[in-house]
This record gives structure tokens, sequence and C-alpha cells, in this order.
């Protein structure tokens, strides 16, 4: 049994930092997970879509960040309708964003997640913006998933995939994109084979649960009896999918196959949006003990010598980095989640798991 684990530094592939007094609270969390950067994402109430607005979400980052601390955020354009090739690779060459995300929202407006009512509605619509990317080999970070409401909640990948990104890589082959915060086993199999320069994030939560999680949200009252429910804490978007797709995402992550890699998508909201019985808030908080989760589900599958790579490793060129020169220490010592940080609360908050990071 291997009880000492040493990996480079993580580097998080998709993170939601949230603004303000949020943000101040759940930067150390990622910080203390010796993080050396993250992709952020700016789908806030004002998006990064303009290099402008990016650069004035960079610095609120940077003054929260403690003197000393080796911590860079890689920031990516918020892609709307109405942005424009120039801006892309302007902001590229300026040093402002590495990356490009895509959210897509119906004609009304409606997106598939937090933030993404100004998100693209007509993707096809983006093809000059999308030859500008291939030109200059900007990476795409896409939010695949069909927002349609007929669309059935489950098949929202699957369905993007067949619709919008199996096109993109026929007209653009040499566009990298990354299919972000993947959940169906379907996908996964698709981009395990892939020929193109495609890849994909996965978080935590996604590896740890299924569908059934967002229906089981029973507790032990002070009366000693169990009162169970809806469990509001472990929806998010993507939804969490059945088992055979959570174990399919998890065979070809754990297998060491390097076209997957870390995003927790750890999306931190107020307690109280969370625990609405209407408009309930999608997102999942993992990030006070992002690497110790992974690090769990790694070693449930007997793969730890795969960790490193999937944490550190994997595509981060893709992003502008390298792969850390330091290395992090983990130790088969038991610690506890969280219950919250803040009024945020915390994936699994209480639970123990097997392993600290130092």
């Amino acid at each position: 049994m291997q009880n000492v684990i040493k990996v480079p530094l993580f580097f998080d592939r998709h993170l939601h930092l949230r603004e303000g007094d949020m943000l101040k609270t759940v930067l150390p969390c990622t910080i203390n997970q010796h993080a050396t950067g993250a992709v952020i994402m700016g789908n806030l109430k004002e998006p990064t879509s303009s290099v402008e607005r990016t650069i004035a979400y960079w610095d609120e980052i940077m003054s929260h960040i403690p003197p000393g601390v080796d911590f860079k955020p890689t920031m990516a354009a918020y892609l709307t309708d109405q942005t424009t090739p120039e801006e892309i690779v302007r902001g590229v060459k300026e040093g402002v964003w590495q990356a490009v995300k895509l959210y897509m929202a119906d004609q009304n407006g409606q997106g598939g997640t937090t933030g993404s009512a100004h998100g693209v509605k007509n993707l096809r619509g983006r093809n000059k913006v999308f030859e500008a990317m291939q030109k200059y080999h900007i990476p795409l970070l896409g939010h695949f998933e069909a927002v349609e409401k007929e669309v059935d909640e489950f098949d929202r990948e699957i369905v993007s995939l067949n619709r919008d990104l199996i096109p993109l890589l026929r007209d653009f082959p040499e566009l990298p994109i990354v299919f972000e915060h993947l959940t169906d086993g379907r996908v996964a199999d698709f981009i395990a084979q892939s020929s193109h320069e495609l890849y994909a994030t996965v978080t935590a939560h996604h590896l740890i649960m299924n569908r059934n999680w967002m229906f089981n949200g029973g507790v032990w009252n002070e009366d000693g009896k169990y009162h169970g429910g809806m469990n509001p804490g472990h929806y998010c978007k993507p939804v969490p999918k059945r088992e055979e797709h959570r174990l399919r995402v998890r065979k070809h992550v754990t297998s060491g196959n390097r076209r997957f890699g870390a995003g927790t998508d750890s999306a931190p909201h107020d307690e109280t949006a969370k625990s609405h019985c209407y408009g309930c808030a999608a997102g999942i908080f993992t990030a006070p003990k992002a690497v110790e989760l992974y690090t769990t589900v790694f070693d449930e599958d007997n793969a730890l010598e795969h960790l490193g790579a999937f944490l550190s490793e994997n595509f981060v060129n893709l992003y502008g980095r390298t792969i850390s020169s330091k290395m992090m220490t983990l130790r088969r010592i038991p610690s506890t989640i969280p219950q919250k940080v803040g009024n945020v609360q915390v994936f699994m908050g209480g639970t123990e798991l097997p392993w600290t990071l130092e």
C-alpha cells in the first residue's frame, strides 16, 4: 500500500472564484491546495467578454493573493454573439487571456448554467471567430450542453456532441477544444478515441456521485429520526448522470488517458442560494479538499501512478502553462472535509477522507 505520494503542484483547469466578498472567501481554498494557478471562469454579472473587463477582473483576483504566493490566474474570454475575431486575437496577443469560454443560450437568453445568459445563441454564426482561433491555436473551452427545454436533462451532453461539437471538429480540424466538466460516458468514449486535438476536464464530484445523490438529502435530526428529501447541495450543471456513465468516465480518467485532466468546476454559492425551494443555484464547491478528493478516487481504483498527470500535467500547455518543477506531498493520514467555508457549503462536508495534502 502506497502511503506517501509526491506529484507536481496542482493546476486547476476550470475554477469559479466569483467576485467581491465571495472571491475573497474562496480564493484561499485553491491556494491552500498548492495550485500554481487555475483557469478562471468569467461568467460574472458583467462577463469577461472584452479585454478591458478581463483586465479589471484579473486585477481584482490579484489584489487578494498574498505576497510571496505564486498563484497565476489563467483568464478566458467569454464568447458572445457580438465577440469579434479581432478582439479575441488582440486579447491573446496582449497576454490578457489564453482561451475562449463557450456557454450557449437559447433565443430567449436562457442559458445552461449560472451566468450563461450572455452566451452564444448562434453557434455557427461564430465561424469567423473559430477561424481566427484555429489560426492562432487558441483553445475553445466548451460547455457543451444543449439548452433547449425539450431536450432531456440527462442527454444534454450527447445531443450537443452530435449537433455542435462534431460539426466544429469537421469544419475546424486544427482547433484545440476542451470539453468541460464531462459527465456522459458516451462522450468520454468519443473523446478517448478522437484523432483531433480534443480533451476533457472532469470534476471530483462527478467522479464520485451519480444522479441518485441529488435525491438523497436525508439527515438525522435531533429527534433521532431520519428525514429524507431532495439534496440541493448535490445539484450542479451538468447534472450527475446514471451510474453506468459515472463508471465509464471514471475508467477513462483513472486509466491514465492523457486526454482527461482535472478541472474542479468548484462553484461556490451562498447557502441561501442553494437552499431555495424554487430556482436552486447550480454548483458544487469542492475547492477546500479537491486534491484529496481526486486522490481518493485514484486510490480506490488502484491507479495512484496516474494521479500526478491528471492533476498537474495533461494538456496544461494549451493554457500557456508548463508542468511545475515543484512537488506537493500527500500522505495516507485521515483528514476531514469542512462543513462550510464562510456561508458556502462544501461538497461532502464533515466526511473523513483517507488522504491529507501537506
